[in-house]
């Protein structure tokens, strides 16, 4: 029945998170994207963006699917446009007014708002 087919579904994505490839465009191109190599995944008016170490890649879907789509992955939301690959993490450290500070590979800073705090917390095993 359609719950047996909803889990193939799940499996054949996270097969594919695995195999971690999502497609980036760039100037009208598009790239094969590895997941892993992304640091994180911003929106931008209205625009979806994958940022990699040294570049930008456009996607055509939305940050809320891609929330779904890497819902059991390193991928977690940290803000309303933000959702951060917690493989390429440094270090975290607590600001004011409940927030984060994580620091990535590529030397960014990113602030998880209070909000994503717990969840992030959970995912980073913080």
């Amino acid at each position: 029945g359609s719950k047996h087919d909803e889990a193939t579904k799940t499996l054949l994505r996270q097969l594919e998170m695995l195999a971690g490839a999502a497609v980036g465009y760039k100037s009208g191109t598009a790239h094969k994207v590895a997941l892993q190599d992304i640091f994180y995944i911003e929106s931008v008016d209205e625009k979806t963006f994958f940022y990699l170490e040294g570049d930008v890649y456009e996607t055509p879907r939305k940050l809320y699917e891609w929330e779904k789509e890497l819902q059991d992955t390193s991928f977690v939301r940290t803000s309303k446009s933000t959702i951060l690959n917690t493989d390429k993490l440094c270090s975290v450290r607590p600001m004011l007014s409940g927030r984060l500070e994580a620091s990535l590979e590529n030397g960014e800073k990113q602030v998880v708002n209070r909000h994503y705090v717990s969840g992030f917390r959970k995912k980073f095993g913080i």
